[in-house]
């Protein structure tokens, strides 16, 4: 995509990353700032800003952890937690930049990341109606899930699936 500029997440970000988080979630889905540095300190290189003509045009917000336990929102992630999966926990992509691949583009780089750290499975929560995307990008939702994780999962909203991709190399 001309005149696109993907780069590491840096706190100077935030404000911009916020205010998209705000049109594209619930208040409820809503991380702060202690949460968005969390993940930066924890893995740099997955958490992605894409830039078009000096405005964000969408981020992802990915970081490895423990299979099978995702964080609830807004936590701030313990660095010893063991790295098991790449965990997808945001992709957002501003409404002037829908349609343009650019989701595509920020997971195909943080999945490449994701695989340089020895990451070969994902896991997420699709939120909001999100599943059909997750579908098509190559997650799936298990047939079914341990009580307490869909106990976390409900805590994503009603609409919430948790899904894994059990292959990161195959795309």
């Amino acid at each position: 995509m001309a005149g696109l500029v993907l780069r590491p997440m840096a706190p100077q970000d935030l404000a911009a990353v916020l205010a998209l988080q705000a049109h594209g979630y619930p208040p409820a889905l809503h991380d702060s700032d202690d949460a968005f540095l969390s993940r930066m300190a924890l893995a740099a290189e997955l958490n992605l800003t894409a830039w078009r003509e000096g405005e964000l045009a969408g981020y992802l917000v990915s970081h490895p952890w423990t299979a099978g336990s995702p964080p609830p929102v807004d936590a701030v992630l313990d660095p010893a937690t063991p790295a098991e999966c790449w965990y997808v926990h945001d992709l957002s992509v501003a409404q002037a930049a829908r349609g343009l691949g650019l989701g595509k583009i920020l997971l195909s780089a943080g999945r490449e990341a994701a695989m340089a750290r020895g990451l070969t499975r994902s896991e997420l929560i699709a939120v909001d109606g999100a599943a059909p995307f997750w579908r098509r990008q190559g997650w799936a939702a298990p047939a079914a899930i341990a009580p307490d994780l869909a106990l976390k999962v409900a805590g994503y909203g009603p609409a919430a699936v948790f899904m894994t991709r059990e292959d990161l190399a195959s795309l």
